[in-house]
């Protein structure tokens, strides 16, 4: 292998880099890997978000493509789509959130995954409120074009800062202040609610968008998910970003609806 053609996909290229590795390519082909990596163009006509090259990150040695995964990722912001007004955004730092990989083929942990759909959201320069929650709560602020690497590491640290129980309803009303939507991302494992714990289906307004993510595959939900503006998605994913806007625009009979 002595050149990497660019209209591969970078898609393909984020799979192969550690079959790059192990095969021994020269330092002249990963430089030009990494300039495609980098290429905004090409960032852009992929539609990678950022959660994609932080799983490539994780999967590749990070001395060779640690600085060009850093770039790729800023890049992709641009990928994402814009939510108006302020979001308030809950990632479960409890116990069971840190024990095993996001998925069947990924290493990296439900709150690592988790963090980045806050921390990219902050670090694009959406009005977002980030807090990690356990049996308390603690805000994490991102400042705009931060390192999304970074800032997800610096997150993830913070793990057990509050407990490792899953008090959603008491997070959300410890936090919610008159924002535009909400997104609970956790494996759903919360406490049952009752006048001690509360209930999250109506520490939420009726007419404020509560979005769950289900990272854990509990059957039960944590609220009444299929009433209006009360939605849960099983899993994670790079379509989640898009479906956000689209959900929204339905609600309120705009385009493409």
């Amino acid at each position: 292998m002595d050149r990497v053609d660019p209209d591969d996909g970078l898609h393909g290229t984020l799979r192969n880099l550690r079959n790059f590795d192990e095969a021994g390519v020269s330092d002249d082909v990963a430089a030009q890997v990494a300039a495609n990596l980098v290429n905004p163009a090409q960032v852009a006509r992929s539609g990678q978000f950022p959660y994609r090259f932080l799983a490539a990150y994780e999967q590749a040695p990070p001395l060779r493509w640690g600085q060009a995964f850093d770039s790729a990722l800023q890049v992709s912001l641009a990928n994402l789509p814009a939510l108006p007004g302020r979001s308030l955004i809950l990632v479960d730092t409890s116990s069971s959130m840190t024990s095993r990989g996001f998925s069947a083929r990924s290493t990296m942990s439900p709150v690592k995954a988790a963090a980045v759909f806050g921390v990219a959201l902050a670090a694009r320069g959406e009005q977002v409120d980030l807090h990690g929650f356990a049996d308390g709560v603690f805000r994490h602020t991102v400042r705009k074009g931060a390192s999304v690497i970074r800032e997800v590491d610096r997150f993830v640290a913070r793990v057990g800062e509050v407990g490792h129980g899953t008090r959603i309803a008491e997070s959300v009303k410890a936090t919610l202040h008159g924002h535009d939507r909400v997104f609970v991302i956790s494996d759903m494992q919360t406490f049952a609610p009752g006048p001690h714990t509360g209930d999250v289906t109506e520490v939420v307004p009726r007419g404020t968008p509560l979005y769950g993510f289900n990272l854990g595959g509990y059957r039960r939900t944590a609220f009444d998910a299929g009433a209006p503006n009360r939605i849960e998605f099983g899993g994670l994913t790079d379509a989640t970003c898009r479906m956000i806007p689209l959900i929204e625009a339905g609600r309120n009979a705009d385009w493409p609806f």
